[in-house]
Order: structure tokens, then sequence, then C-alpha cells
């Protein structure tokens, strides 16, 4: 007696099956190994202002996620993992990376003044705003392996798969999904923490339009640079100079919300030209949806 061969099962149904497997198994390793973590943090009464606390609870948790589908769930490899630099096909990538969180800041800081928020009239240029300033050009760039962590996972393995074709639906939906998994943040001592249960939850929802605008910049440079550091080194400069120097003017702690207001005023017109020009380019190309 003998058997029927198999019937190869089509290309692009098994890729189908496969990009499915790899999105469900990433989200469950990247958010099952943060908020275990993160819920013992919170049992212990410890912090996530600890930087060590952070690095070994957080920082590198997506990029493990990352490689461990690619490795071994789905076994993908990392040909489009975006591991190398490119740095002379990319380099204006990297100096719009390193330099845009200080446009960011000024755009920030000059809504804060219109506002009310930062009491301009009372400030005056000293030497610990100059040591910020340069601080502000080497610490994104300094910061990157460390943000390469979350980047490795989020930008450079799930958005792409999400809903593949179409850049801004996909993007969106990565900035929201990034947005959920950091909203046990502010009841374990980070940004947005330290006030009442309200202030919390208040965080926890703005961390939804900060992370998809952060995103579209983010996966905006991923796009064109075909690397995953310039990714890094913005997110390093949105969190350490950005979010940093919105903090020195107008005060952390119940101005929490305010600084992640106007960290998402800032990012609105640069996301609208990003995405404007986006939808520009994929409509001359037919048959694409956005």
């Amino acid at each position: 007696m003998t058997t029927a061969p198999s019937v190869p099962e089509p290309v692009t149904a098994r890729d189908e099956s496969l990009r499915r497997r790899g999105i469900v198994w990433f989200l469950v390793l990247a958010f099952g190994a943060s908020w275990i973590p993160w819920a013992i943090v919170w049992t212990a009464g410890s912090s996530l202002d600890d930087p060590i606390v952070q690095l070994l609870t957080a920082a590198f948790v997506p990029a493990l996620a990352a490689i461990v589908t690619r490795r071994w769930i789905t076994r993908e490899g990392f040909a489009d993992a975006g591991l190398r630099p490119r740095v002379s096909a990319a380099w204006s990538s990297y100096v719009i990376a390193a330099l845009l969180p200080i446009g960011l800041l000024g755009i920030a800081s000059a809504l804060a003044a219109a506002t009310g928020v930062w009491d301009v009239a009372g400030w005056r240029f000293g030497g610990d705003d100059l040591a910020f300033v340069a601080f502000a050009l080497v610490v994104p760039v300094a910061a990157a392996p460390v943000f390469w962590g979350e980047e490795f996972g989020w930008t450079a393995y799930l958005r792409d798969r999400l809903v593949p074709g179409r850049p801004v639906a996909t993007t969106f939906a990565t900035g929201l999904i990034w947005g959920v998994w950091h909203w046990p943040l502010p009841w374990v001592g980070y940004f947005g923490a330290g006030g009442t249960a309200t202030d919390a939850v208040i965080a926890m929802l703005l961390w939804i339009p900060l992370s998809v605008l952060l995103e579209f910049v983010i996966g905006w440079l991923w796009s064109r640079s075909g690397s995953v550091w310039p990714s890094a080194i913005l997110h390093g400069g949105s969190n350490l100079v950005v979010a940093v120097g919105l903090e020195r003017l107008v005060g952390s702690g119940g101005h929490a919300s305010a600084v992640t207001l106007l960290m998402c005023a800032a990012y609105v017109p640069v996301v609208a030209c990003i995405v404007g020009a986006s939808m520009m380019r994929e409509r001359r190309k037919p048959g694409v949806e956005l």
C-alpha cells in the first residue's frame, strides 16, 4: 500500500502562519518577562528609579524576546534584524537621531513657557545648563546600546510584522502595544510615579500617545536607515534629553503628566511631516493601503 505524497503548504500560507506565531510568542515573552519581574519589584517595595533594577527587569527584555523568537520559535534568523550600523550609507539618519531630541526639547520648552508651565521669567542660564547642553549632544549616542534593548524588539522585530505593507497602520499598532507594555511602570517608581493612584492612571493613559508618536519617528528612522541603531539613539535622546530636560525646567513628581503632554505636543509636528510624506509616497504605489 502506497502513501499519497503530501501536498506542500503554499508559501504565502506558511509565511502568514510563521508571522502570526512569531508575533504571539514575542508578545508573550516581552510582556511576561517584564511584567512578572515588575510585580516582584512592587511586592518587594523596590523602585525602577534604580538604574540597576531597570537594566535587570526591563531594558533588554524586548531584545531577548526577539532573539528567542527569531532563533528558536520561527527560525527566521537575523538577516532582516538591522544589526549592522551602516553608518556610511545611513549617516544622515544618525545625524537626525542625535540632534532631533535637542530640537524637540526646544519646541517643548517654548510650549511650556507659552502655557505658563515653565516660569521662564525667573530662569537664568547657568553652568548646570551649559553642562546639560554638552550632555545632550553626547548621551543619546553613548546610551544607544541600552536603548537597543527595546528597539531590537519593538521596532526591528514587531513593527514590520504586525500589519505588513501598511507603514502607518503598523507603526500605530506597534506604538499602541509598546505603550501598554509601559503600563505597570508608574506603579513601580518610574516616570509618572510618586503621586496618587489617579496620577498613576493618568500616566498610564499618557504612555499611549507618547509611545505612538515616538514610534512614528523611530520607525521612520528604521525604514530610511535599515539599521536599528539610529532608532536606539533617538529613543535614548527622547528619554535622556527631552524628558530629563523638561523635568529640569518644570520639575518632576506632580509635573510628570505635564512633561508627557509637552513631549507629545513637540512630537506632533514632526510626526505630521513624516506621515504626510509617507502617505504621498505610498499613494503613488498601486494597490497599497496605509
